[in-house]
């Protein structure tokens, strides 16, 4: 049978206001300019499934759940960009079971934090709420984390506020999809195909929790029975390469290349739910959308010209790797990493965006938070001690030089990687540069 909320928790989800969780994270400040994202006194600060055994029994222990969830809505994200470049990592080893086992945490991680950002924290047979400002509410099921963080995403998306969400914080070109969609409907034409996104990029957690079996044969069974997976190491570094051109920033948005994927594709998924057919460049009601949709927003008539060759398919026809490879279904094959990877890539896009607007709303800026990130940032070898960029963005270039040497290499020698002996060592530090996502979450947190 399959696992869901009962009413009571249903409703409770439902009555979640996001202004009470911003004023939860607000109140992280004092912690925050002592350089500790919650205080040392805290009830949950170490040990905290154990003592959620005993429901929060006064005030200060409410306030400390609260708290703790909130912080947890940037670790969170953080953890799952690090789980990431792990599982690429290990792609690049040509080690595909490892690679995916990391690849469904980066997901699970991903949903954490954005059930965070909407005040759920997923614990271990004990969940939460942030019911308001620094008060805390127990769920009342007993599921699992994995579970658990189904239901709660399945749940969310139901409610208006995550497509509202979702069209915020998706920005092409400096604009939310909500400003993209006015002449359509604004949000409320997106919200049907946010939460399609929500499910389908977090379809592995449902899986999980409809069949743990899936997901322990990668974790738990030895590999090699019935065979070794394998994957070509050209297949493998060009799905990387792929994956890493989304992750470019600009100066108008932090993940500029999927968020102008997404516009394309809401808007022919827009088209084909009200005419019932497939967007094409022939056809005269598309060409009317994307016209529509352009000229509502004020742009140059080159940029004009510009995004409607990219709307219209005539500019980068394919869909990026990581939006195909999303929506296949796991069927125990070697290439099930890149769909799960792919899926978290694009969860995490949208956790880190929420995280982001949490922060801003809240009020806590990247010299307040620099005590955290400045460590980390030193700890994953992203930059000397000391030398922090003076813009997170700037961490791009290293990705930049590193993709244009990969590519250098293939043009001087088509074959120099025609194995995963020779992407591990003939690549030098590209290698650790290609699993360094932690960058990506960095930029993501603390845009220009």
């Amino acid at each position: 049978m399959r696992p869901s909320f009962d009413a009571i928790d249903k409703k409770t989800i439902n009555d979640l206001s996001r202004s009470e969780i911003e004023l939860t994270t607000a109140g992280l400040k004092p912690f925050l300019k002592r350089s500790i994202w919650i205080g040392k006194t805290n009830h949950y600060a170490a040990d905290v499934v154990k003592r959620l055994k005993n429901v929060p029994a006064n005030s200060d222990q409410h306030r400390n759940l609260a708290q703790y969830i909130a912080a947890s809505v940037c670790l969170h994200a953080n953890d799952g960009w690090s789980y990431l470049g792990r599982s690429v990592g290990c792609l690049l080893a040509g080690d595909m079971h490892r690679a995916l086992h990391l690849a469904y945490y980066a997901e699970l991680r991903a949903a954490m934090s954005l059930l965070a950002s909407a005040g759920i924290g997923i614990f271990n047979r004990k969940h939460f709420v942030i019911s308001a400002k620094d008060t805390t509410k127990k769920l009342r099921t007993r599921e699992g984390t994995h579970v658990a963080a189904w239901m709660a995403l399945e749940q969310w998306c139901k409610r208006r506020i995550s497509g509202d969400m979702f069209a915020t914080l998706v920005r092409p070109e400096g604009l939310t999809l909500e400003e993209w969609f006015q002449p359509h409907g604004g949000a409320r034409a997106i919200a049907p195909q946010a939460k399609g996104w929500f499910m389908q990029w977090g379809m592995d957690l449902g899986f999980a929790s409809n069949d743990r079996d899936a997901r322990n044969e990668s974790s738990y069974r030895p590999d090699g029975m019935p065979a070794t997976w394998h994957t070509p190491s050209t297949t493998t570094l060009q799905f990387v390469k792929d994956m890493w051109a989304m992750l470019e920033p600009s100066s108008t948005s932090s993940f500029e290349q999927i968020d102008k994927h997404i516009l394309r594709l809401t808007l022919e998924q827009l088209h084909r739910g009200r005419t019932g057919r497939v967007a094409t460049q022939l056809d005269a009601a598309f060409i009317a959308l994307v016209n529509t949709t352009l000229s509502s927003q004020g742009f140059s008539s080159s940029a004009e010209e510009r995004l409607r060759k990219f709307l219209m398919r005539e500019t980068i026809p394919d869909n990026p790797a990581i939006f195909s490879y999303s929506s296949s279904k796991p069927a125990g094959s070697n290439t099930d990493a890149f769909a799960v990877l792919s899926r978290a890539v694009l969860l995490l896009r949208i956790a880190t965006g929420s995280a982001q607007d949490l922060l801003q709303k809240a009020d806590l800026n990247s010299d307040l938070l620099s005590f955290w990130w400045t460590n980390l940032g030193e700890a994953r070898g992203l930059w000397q001690q000391g030398t922090p960029p003076d813009v997170l963005s700037d961490l791009w270039a290293d990705v930049r030089e590193s993709l244009r040497e990969l590519d250098d290499m293939e043009n001087g020698d088509p074959d120099v990687l025609s194995s995963i002996n020779s992407v591990a060592f003939g690549t030098s530090g590209i290698f650790n540069i290609f699993s360094s996502h932690e960058r990506v979450g960095l930029w993501g947190l603390f845009p220009e």
